[in-house]
């Protein structure tokens, strides 16, 4: 019913997007908004005070449009939500005989990039944590499954991920918000970030390969960049700081598509 009441909504959702996340914003605690504040002036160190309360506001509102924008995509094959696309570094995909990694940060619209993973021909694993309720999870969880993902619980991610790589199919992976598994510190968006040691591992023991990739709203549309493999040698700092390296300046250029909302910096 959402969903139909956002198709029948069209260009009006961008509005009623902007709306409700400024309603979010401000019936935040105070510690929540200067902490998002504060992550963005971190990022952006000339930054005023007002300026980086503006950036925070304005990532709440993108974070809602993210939403919204899965939810009007719900719908359409994957072929019909790739029209709406500008795809950067297509053939970096499906290198290597190992299977491979897409590595995101929590930027942009992941859901989106599932959207039009299979008319790309990937065939996406990937894990998910509950969100908010056992109901939204599920109905979360479905809507992914009927994008073709594989979805693995943070306790089946371990062996699932794993033996999804041995048939060659392409492992989906959030870099800056660990949903489970090891972790290591990286320099990443003015300091030190803990990010997930997922990827490392798994090339490690698998030979697949990592690409990095972002995928940011631009107007009506959106762009998918996906970036050459990482060098995979070297320790799990080493390796997961080249994927940071990668999507950091992404997040630097469009700002307002981050979502700070947690403690991003161990040293906060």
């Amino acid at each position: 019913m959402l969903t139909k009441a956002v198709r029948i909504a069209g260009p009006v959702r961008a509005a009623a997007a902007d709306a409700v996340g400024a309603a979010w914003y401000l019936r935040l605690s105070r510690e929540d908004r200067v902490r998002a504040a504060a992550n963005h002036h971190r990022l952006q160190p000339h930054l005023d005070h007002a300026a980086a309360a503006a950036l925070a506001r304005r990532s709440y509102q993108e974070y809602v449009r993210m939403i919204v924008d899965s939810m009007w995509a719900e719908p359409l094959e994957s072929a019909e939500v790739l029209k709406f696309f500008r795809v950067i570094g297509a053939e970096h995909l499906n290198v290597g005989d190992h299977g491979s990694m897409v590595v995101l940060p929590h930027f942009g619209n992941w859901d989106m990039a599932a959207s039009a993973s299979l008319g790309l021909g990937l065939h996406l694993s990937t894990v998910m944590a509950p969100v908010v309720s056992p109901g939204i999870t599920e109905m979360v969880a479905l809507s992914r499954r009927r994008k073709g993902l594989e979805i693995f619980t943070v306790r089946q991610s371990a062996r699932g991920l794993f033996r999804a790589l041995r048939r060659n199919r392409t492992v989906a992976l959030m870099l800056d918000v660990p949903e489970a598994g090891p972790t290591v510190l990286v320099p990443f968006c003015g300091g030190r970030v803990r990010c997930s040691a997922v990827p490392a591992r798994l090339a490690e023991s698998t030979g697949a390969s990592i690409l990095p990739v972002t995928c940011r709203r631009d107007g009506w549309g959106w762009v998918l960049e996906i970036h050459p493999p990482v060098d995979t040698s070297g320790d799990d700092a080493a390796v997961t700081g080249r994927i940071a390296a990668c999507v950091e300046p992404a997040i630097r250029a469009h700002p307002e598509q981050w979502y700070p909302f947690h403690h991003v910096y161990v040293d906060r």
